[in-house]
């Protein structure tokens, strides 16, 4: 018998209207949206089903809107038998409310709090973020040390699949690898819409605010193993997780590693709960063998519930 993962998208699968299909029209995503909305100290709702003043976004808005709507989702289906949980950096913390290892509510105002520390770690313009296409992680690894200086850094963030790695740090440096990195072997370099330097080392600087703030909270004992973005493996132990969740701030998300360790314990089926299928690509080029499911949508919930 195979087993099942169920995995969750991060920032940049966010789009306007996210979760409007859900509200009022699922008793369980409801109350899961309606939770949200008393947790936070801004229109969520209204950000996330038509983003008037333009918010969704902010780090800030976003992580909490993801977060939203993956659990919504989650909440929603019905006869789910799940062996393994991951999640892509942001997504990792649905992993974390579905395998028990956190409430949504204290999850939300968790993640509310981390995209407020990273939105506001560095001015405008000093740190940011690309895509490398077409290199493996120890070209990019090569390139990022020959440009790095003592002053300013770039380094690997996101090894999410063979020939797309996600560097970041200082934003000279990105720039710079932007404008030359066809001349250094990659097919294209494309620089991302985000506000700082994540997954970079230069994020250690919010670690104590972030390790001082989720104290308050009770980080309970996965129920089923989640597999970490810091480590690429299985961990159930309420304390190693959220220590690995506070290295997460400024560790690289090991994509690939974590998609391979699943595989070995026997997965066969991923379930993305959340908006888009990005995820669902990335493991479609590590894998032709797995069965992939998308879940984004009211009727995505429907017919799974259905045919289940």
């Amino acid at each position: 018998m195979g087993k099942t993962a169920i995995i969750f998208p991060g920032q940049g699968s966010q789009k306007v209207g996210m979760a409007n299909d859900l509200f009022n029209n699922d008793e369980k995503a409801t109350s899961i949206l309606n939770e949200a909305q008393a947790q936070m100290d801004f229109d969520i709702l209204e950000t996330m089903f038509e983003d008037v003043e333009d918010k969704l976004g902010q780090t800030e808005n976003t992580q909490p809107a993801l977060l939203t709507h993956s659990i919504a989702l989650l909440n929603a289906l019905e006869h789910v038998d799940v062996d393994y949980t991951m999640g892509h950096s942001l997504g990792e913390y649905a992993s974390l409310v579905a395998s028990g290892v956190l409430n949504f509510e204290d999850a939300v105002k968790i993640v509310r709090k981390r995209g407020q520390l990273m939105a506001a770690a560095f001015p405008d313009g000093v740190g940011s973020m690309a895509a490398v296409l077409g290199l493996d992680y120890n070209e990019v690894d090569e390139i990022c040390k020959e440009l790095s200086t003592d002053d300013e850094i770039i380094e690997p963030a996101n090894i999410n699949a063979p020939g797309q790695i996600v560097v970041s740090g200082h934003k000279t440096l990105i720039d710079k690898l932007a404008a030359e990195g066809k001349s250094m072997g990659a097919k294209r370099v494309m620089t991302l819409a985000v506000s700082g330097p994540f997954h970079s080392s230069m994020m250690q600087v919010i670690e104590a605010d972030f390790a001082n703030y989720i104290e308050q909270f009770e980080w309970r004992d996965a129920s089923f193993p989640v597999v970490q973005n810091v480590n690429a493996k299985g961990e159930t132990n309420a304390k190693t997780i959220k220590d690995n969740m506070i290295k997460q701030l400024y560790s690289p998300v090991q994509f690939i590693d974590s998609t391979k360790w699943l595989i070995d314990q026997g997965v066969d089926h991923f379930i993305e709960i959340g908006p888009g299928k990005v995820l669902s690509g990335l493991i479609k080029k590590l894998s032709k063998d797995v069965k992939l499911t998308s879940i984004q949508t009211l009727e995505d919930v429907k017919g799974w519930n259905e045919n289940d």
